[in-house]
């Protein structure tokens, strides 16, 4: 049962015990005590009714200091919002709560247990792809060509170029591309094809050697030498050639790796060939469309749902995630610094409190807000009733129980 109904209960029983006694009509102790108790019961439920009623309407039409809520909205407000704002909403109770808690270690607890590390990367890779997606290619090559030209027109490549060049000829270097270029050499020498090339030239060089003479025929045909036979004669000895220049142990190959590091350190130091170098770089860089290449390369390579530069911008995030959930440093100053920042934000935006609650009170209606308050305090204003009518019998049985003494000590 709702305290409401008991609280009217209590009082039809009050009213209803007072008119039952006074109709009995006993002058009896027992009928004297209870007829007074249900009296003051009676008149203490029916103030304590008239005072809850009075705070939300007008009781039995009463309009004289009835009606509190609504007679009063305006102070009762200005009050709340005052209590709420400059009191229970002040900077320093807010921050009283908000120094207690460590939010440093809920932030770690939501990276690390509650999907934030996976929620933090998806956010950060839809922000930035948005942001590179949106990018107009067209205008930013625009603007990065020139800076990129003037970038490729002041770098040497020609001294770039020249010293790679030069680099090459190092012994280090140069005894490598020789033993690349001899082996390269060996198999093409016993390549089909080569072999092919050289049994052709063979036999045209030795039908110019014959020409008319008969004689130089007979003493090639006497000594054997047939065009195979002299491909098989230039093959052994080219092969051996070869060989002892792979060996790197000849004088032979002494002379060919000398002669080719004078010929490498000649052209690194080679004037003209630098001036040649420089004058073809400036004829690529007028013939290069560098605003175009740098549009394709924004359009092709830095766009797309999953650019090349997408796992590495992710794994950056999971490092920087990591340093932090496992430096206490870190967490001390991400912690110090969010609480200053809504300490600072509060002070700053501290007047905007009384305007919100404000305007939240005002979307109630006198009846709404009544409705609202009684809401929330009926079950104690309905106790209040309840106690009232008990209070009242307890205190009329009492003062008739002394009236009763009174009498029967003095004989009255």
């Amino acid at each position: 049962m709702q305290k409401k109904n008991k609280a009217n209960l209590a009082l039809g029983i009050s009213a209803a015990g007072f008119l039952g006694t006074m109709a009995a009509g006993g002058s009896g102790f027992v009928m004297g005590l209870f007829h007074h108790g249900f009296l003051a019961a009676t008149i203490g439920g029916l103030a304590d009714w008239f005072a809850v009623t009075a705070l939300f309407r007008k009781p039995l039409g009463i309009s004289y200091r009835t009606d509190v809520l609504r007679r009063n909205r305006k102070r009762i407000m200005d009050a709340i919002v005052t209590f709420a704002s400059d009191d229970l909403l002040s900077t320093e109770n807010i921050m009283r709560v908000i120094r207690e808690q460590d939010t440093a270690g809920l932030l770690v607890d939501y990276l690390e247990h509650r999907g934030g590390r996976e929620g933090v990367i998806e956010v950060v890779d839809t922000v930035v792809l948005k942001v590179v997606n949106d990018l107009d290619s067209e205008a930013l090559a625009r603007d990065l060509a020139p800076a990129v030209r003037e970038g490729l027109r002041g770098l040497a490549l020609e001294n770039v170029l020249l010293e790679l060049v030069r680099t090459l000829g190092e012994e280090q270097h140069s005894k490598r591309i020789l033993h690349s270029v001899l082996t390269i050499g060996e198999q093409v020498l016993q390549s089909p094809a080569m072999q092919q090339v050289l049994f052709d030239n063979i036999k045209v060089l030795r039908k110019e050697y014959e020409g008319e003479s008969a004689g130089r025929a007979f003493v090639l045909s006497a000594l054997g030498l047939d065009d195979k036979e002299l491909l098989a004669i230039f093959n052994e000895k080219a092969q051996k050639g070869l060989e002892d220049l792979l060996s790197e142990q000849t004088e032979g190959y002494a002379r060919l790796k000398a002669g080719f590091e004078g010929m490498v350190l000649s052209f690194s130091n080679d004037a003209s060939l630098r001036h040649a170098l420089g004058e073809w770089k400036e004829r690529w860089l007028a013939q290069m469309d560098i605003e175009g290449m740098i549009a394709s390369w924004i359009e092709n390579v830095l766009k797309g749902e999953e650019p090349f530069w997408l796992p590495h911008l992710n794994a950056f995030i999971e490092q920087r995630i990591d340093d932090f959930v496992h430096s206490e440093a870190w967490q001390r100053r991400f912690d110090k610094m969010l609480k200053d920042l809504i300490e600072s934000e509060l002070t700053k935006h501290h007047e905007l409190i009384p305007g919100l609650i404000h305007e939240r009170l005002d979307e109630f209606s006198d009846d709404a807000l009544v409705a609202f308050v009684e809401e929330k305090v009926q079950d104690d204003l309905q106790m209040i009733r309840i106690n009232g009518s008990i209070v009242g019998s307890l205190v009329g049985m009492g003062l008739y129980l002394l009236v009763w003494a009174a009498e029967r000590m003095w004989g009255l």
